[in-house]
């Protein structure tokens, strides 16, 4: 089975860091952005511990370069954890660093304890909130498989 939501691009060794700004392809030279916004997670899941939260934007563009206000976009999909593989793989080319801004520590979104039926951090720690977060989705490891299926979605075309 072949994997398609995505178009490989320049793999990476290097480790995700905070702040990161990188790329993903859903089409073919359209570039949508996204940031690493916490790395080295520690969590109550262990399938979670050490990975990456990542924010994915409805910003895009024909080329790889850093808008300036990237974290006033709305973003496309939740946010979600993620392991190296995307970068591994060339799905996520980060193209430069611009740090971790208020905006983006303030987003609001939750994940989905599907065995707790609760809302939970990114940590798992059960949160109790007034009202639906605008961002959501299920709690635990997310694949680039997911990412790219989500963003797919997002744009009409899955």
């Amino acid at each position: 089975m072949s994997f398609n939501y995505l178009i490989s691009m320049k793999k990476s060794r290097k480790k995700p860091q905070e702040g990161d700004v990188f790329v993903l392809q859903p089409i073919k030279d359209v570039f949508y952005y996204g940031k690493v916004i916490q790395t080295n997670l520690k969590s109550v899941d262990s399938f979670i511990n050490g990975m990456t939260l990542i924010y994915i934007y409805k910003y895009c563009s024909n080329n790889k370069v850093i808008p300036n206000d990237l974290e006033n976009e709305e973003l496309l999909i939740a946010p979600v954890i993620v392991n190296h593989q995307p970068w591994w793989k060339g799905y996520f080319e980060t193209i430069g660093n611009v740090g971790v801004s208020e905006n983006d520590r303030n987003i609001d979104f939750a994940f989905w304890d599907i065995l707790r039926k609760k809302y939970v951090d990114i940590n798992g720690q059960i949160i109790l909130l007034n009202s639906e977060p605008k961002y959501r989705s299920i709690h635990g490891l997310g694949s680039y498989g997911v990412v790219g299926k989500d963003v797919q979605k997002a744009l009409g075309r899955g």
